[in-house]
């Protein structure tokens, strides 16, 4: 099988992309920057080598995307949040500025470590959806460039049932 690193690349700068900040808020779709950015890279990789992949080989180029989405977007989005540039008020310094003066002290000192644990929880909850949607967007797009000739695919296994 050819090398498919700059499909799950470009699928994953795509993946980047659409989840960063603001533009994060097409994820809201049903994560459709994921799924996009995973259909990209499996059509970059089918387009490229002129072959028709099975839909669990679309699905490994689809996770590869994502997890690569995943790290592109956490880091361009601190890098927009530290330059003012970013959806400040979903960052934890964002919550914690709004609070700022409205707490007694005892309290924020409670409250700004769970503020800390949850962006913590949410990174790994992201690294887990961006995987499970970058796989489902990968199979979707074997199915959808699947390059003719009489070769099954799994999912073609399915329909028959």
């Amino acid at each position: 099988m050819p090398d498919n690193k700059q499909s799950i690349l470009l699928g994953g700068l795509v993946v980047g992309l659409l989840s960063t900040s603001y533009l994060g808020l097409i994820n809201q779709a049903c994560c459709l920057g994921i799924l996009l950015g995973a259909v990209v890279g499996v059509w970059h990789y089918t387009s490229e080598n002129e072959i028709t992949v099975k839909g669990s080989a679309g699905a490994k180029i689809g996770m590869g995307a994502a997890l690569i989405g995943w790290f592109v977007s956490s880091v361009l989005t601190w890098a927009l949040t530290l330059v003012g540039i970013g959806a400040d008020r979903f960052t934890k310094a964002g919550i914690i500025n709004q609070m700022d003066g409205q707490l007694p002290p005892e309290q924020a000192d409670v409250i700004i470590p769970l503020i800390e644990d949850y962006f913590w929880v949410t990174y790994l909850i992201n690294l887990i959806v961006f995987t499970l949607f970058g796989a489902i967007g990968g199979a979707i797009g074997a199915k959808m460039f699947k390059k003719g000739g009489d070769e099954p695919t799994e999912f073609d296994a399915i329909e028959e049932l």
